[in-house]
């Protein structure tokens, strides 16, 4: 196997050393300059389709302008968290300074009078949830309540400025145990 690495490196120098030779730079004579080509006499036909071309070139359609309206902006990221609708002026329940990601549902009630559950928030403090609550920052509503968990409804803005509902759900933990 060394028997071939030697020859084939030997090439290689040469081959390379060939290229750089090759790459020398050439000392360049100045060449004479020409004298400019003399105009012709342009006789008075010619003339009048010089004046016609000129119309026609004057005619020609104005360049191409984009015009964004309507159209989102290509700059904007798509990506963005979704915003949650505007709502009227009304001051945030405790409830809603929370993601729903940072609620613990620890019970539901289920009886004679309406389903009920309770949540604890990031700060240890319990909230009663019963339907047409408002829960979270998307301004969600509480939709339903059942034995496995609360569901919770949000309307936000997606990436192209349409209004999309999203329903969510908070389950109760299965905890094993005797």
């Amino acid at each position: 196997m060394r028997r071939w690495a030697f020859p084939l490196l030997v090439a290689g120098m040469i081959l390379l050393v060939s290229f750089l030779s090759g790459c020398e730079q050439e000392k360049s004579t100045p060449r004479p300059s020409r004298p400019a080509p003399k105009k012709a006499a342009v006789p008075k036909a010619d003339k009048k389709q010089q004046n016609e071309t000129a119309k026609v070139e004057e005619k020609a359609p104005p360049e191409y302008v984009y015009d964004a309206t309507g159209r989102r902006d290509p700059f904007e990221n798509p990506l963005q968290e979704f915003q949650a609708p505007v709502v009227a002026e009304e001051p945030l329940t405790p409830l809603q300074k929370f993601d729903l990601g940072q609620l613990r549902l620890i019970g539901v009630i289920l009886g004679k009078g309406e389903p009920t559950a309770m949540v604890i928030a990031p700060d240890c403090k319990s909230f009663i949830l019963k339907k047409g609550v408002k829960v979270g920052k998307n301004n969600g509503v509480v939709v339903k309540i059942d034995p496995a968990g609360v569901q919770i409804e949000e309307k936000y803005y997606d990436f192209t400025g349409e209004v999309r509902t999203n329903t969510k759900e908070l389950r109760l933990s299965q905890r094993g145990g005797a």
